[in-house]
């Protein structure tokens, strides 16, 4: 994949996830460079909080079958 076609990708890869989360393709099509980084990282924090959730609640459940319940 040449450079060009990387950054085309990735434009429609943010395109895409902003469409996801709800945001119209109005007001996508006026961000700022500034605002889209802001979203992405907040859309990234806060995955990453999910998927530490489901990590803590899968080791405690693996804890409780380990030791019985208890």
């Amino acid at each position: 994949m040449s450079s060009g076609e990387m950054v085309v990708y990735s434009h429609w890869m943010v395109l895409i996830q902003f469409l996801k989360l709800g945001i119209p393709w109005e007001e996508i099509q006026n961000f700022t460079q500034s605002e889209v980084n802001l979203i992405l990282g907040i859309e990234m924090a806060i995955k990453e909080k999910q998927q530490e959730e489901q990590a803590r609640q899968m080791s405690q459940q693996n804890f409780s079958k380990n030791t019985g319940g208890f």
